[in-house]
């Protein structure tokens, strides 16, 4: 079994230790979709990550685990790049969100989409801060729809950007995800 699935299946079972914890009334997905897009006038530089494992509890917990590896670009070389010289994907396999949904119980969530902030820490590229962002959350036939848009600056996490590339990528990441959460 190579390093980055033994990792990954590390981060699994963390996941659903986390599971154990959170009661009944969980939500989970292992296809979750984490997009960003880092592009400048210069250079269009987006990902997509489509391997994302997400939880919900009925108290409005939540935790995202994803690999920086899963990120996929249009070009390879950029793919490499990316997991090479800034993520460092071998050193930072993985990137994690733990929080909260404020004010909502995921439980008595209805079809009309409504607002949602999710405060909590996100861990990537070894640095932990904590963050806050906006989300629409709304039930679905098959569960629950969780959606967010949301600004990561690279310096933040310590990600050095040379200053021949500076112009090439963006300061400010534009981040999102989408998660279609299956209850358990």
């Amino acid at each position: 079994m190579s390093f980055s699935k033994s990792l990954f299946l590390c981060s699994t079972v963390a996941l659903l230790g986390i599971n154990m914890l959170f009661g009944q009334g969980r939500y989970k997905t292992t296809r979750g979709i984490v997009e960003f897009n880092a592009s400048t006038p210069l250079e269009d530089i987006e990902a997509i990550n489509r391997e994302v494992n997400a939880i919900l509890s009925s108290s409005g917990e939540f935790a995202v685990v994803l690999l920086i590896r899963d990120f996929q670009f249009p070009r390879k070389l950029m793919q490499e790049h990316f997991n090479e010289n800034y993520l460092e994907s071998d050193t930072y396999p993985k990137s994690y969100f733990t929080g909260k949904m404020e004010a909502i119980d995921p439980n008595l969530i209805s079809e009309t989409p409504e607002n949602v902030k999710l405060t909590g820490k996100l861990k990537l590229h070894g640095i932990t801060k904590k963050v806050s962002v906006p989300g629409t959350i709304y039930r679905t036939k098959k569960g629950i729809r969780l959606e967010s848009s949301f600004i990561i600056r690279p310096e933040d996490y310590g990600i050095d950007i040379p200053t021949l590339m500076f112009k090439k990528i963006a300061k400010e990441v534009k981040t999102s995800f989408t998660f279609e959460l299956i209850k358990m």
